[in-house]
């Protein structure tokens, strides 16, 4: 049974254990394919697949009918927007993903965001080598207020970093939970009132139809003058243009975004600004975290098709073994 591993950095251990299970491994995670990648690059990079360990890259229904081997996308991560679960569930295709193990490297990538922009140890450090002793006076991370918008695995993890920091921390989400608040040491509060107060706005919410473009022209314009808006959930649940204008105008103090509506992505609009803090969907790739969920999704594979999984894992049961 042939595995076709599309996610980027799979190690050499998960693809030996893999093939100690008896699976063909076939390494294509170096071909630049990532969300919104159209079916004519992706189809024959998957068109021979048993089962896929995947990365970000879109499966649209069309290309899905094609997969006439396929029995199981492995996502490596905990994001399936990218996957049409119809089409999965119409062709008996099963769909796990690697929870509970991403969340800690995302919240630590939050945290540095951040502090870049509490601290700019980034200024300091050039005054230094450009021979200038300048001890600027910045804002500084304690005291200030960050707004979660999404209060699941990621929003849990920034908050148990960010309140030993002194940050206050609200939240905002469908379902609260009132044993949050005192279990994380935060606040639960209307989106309108997340946006008015917090310094830092971070953007975890999984994308849908209800997200997309969630924040908006109109959204942008009610967080709070000179604060920072950190996208790590999806591209377009932020409106890049809305964005780059609210940037333009010196409404926001800056971003960081880490996620873009096709990837890889070398073009953004975001790059003609200076405050625009700007990752390449790293926020998971620390080396601990990566070695970790290639097993994760080797793990899923293979209990999978043994029929012998954690439920907790699954996200689509196919009919396919």
């Amino acid at each position: 049974m042939k595995v076709v591993v599309t996610t980027k950095d799979f190690c050499e251990e998960a693809k030996h254990y893999l093939e100690s299970e008896g699976f063909e491994v076939a390494l294509r995670n170096r071909l630049g394919i990532g969300a919104g990648a159209p079916d004519d690059i992706l189809y024959p990079v998957v068109e021979d697949a048993n089962a896929i360990i995947a990365g970000t890259e879109t499966y649209r229904p069309e290309l899905l009918t094609r997969l006439s081997n396929l029995k199981l996308i492995s996502r490596n991560g905990i994001g399936y927007d990218a996957i049409n679960l119809d089409a999965l569930r119409k062709e008996g295709i099963g769909l796990t993903r690697t929870k509970g193990f991403v969340e800690g490297a995302v919240a630590e990538q939050v945290m540095a965001y951040i502090l870049y922009f509490a601290r700019r140890v980034d200024l300091q450090s050039a005054d230094m080598h450009d021979h200038s002793w300048n001890s600027r006076l910045m804002p500084g991370a304690k005291n200030r207020t960050l707004g979660l918008i999404g209060f699941g695995g990621i929003g849990t993890e920034v908050a148990k970093r960010a309140v030993p920091f002194g940050m206050k921390v609200i939240y905002f989400c469908r379902h609260p939970n009132p044993a949050d608040d005192a279990a994380y040491g935060v606040q639960s509060v209307s989106m309108e009132e997340l946006l008015k107060e917090s310094d830092y706005v971070v953007a975890a919410v999984p994308l849908t139809d209800q997200t997309f473009h969630l924040f908006n022209e109109e959204c942008i314009a009610q967080m709070k003058a000179g604060s920072v808006l950190i996208n790590i959930a999806r591209g377009p649940v932020v409106d890049e243009e809305a964005l780059a204008q609210a940037l333009a105008s010196g409404h926001l103090g800056g971003c960081a975004v880490d996620v873009f509506p096709k990837e890889p992505c070398t073009d953004s609009v975001l790059t003609r600004y200076s405050n625009a803090l700007l990752t390449p969907h790293s926020a998971t790739s620390t080396a601990e975290n990566s070695k970790a969920t290639n097993f994760a999704a080797a793990n899923n594979l293979v209990n999978y098709l043994k029929k012998d999984i954690d439920a907790k894992y699954v996200v689509v049961q196919g009919t396919r073994y």
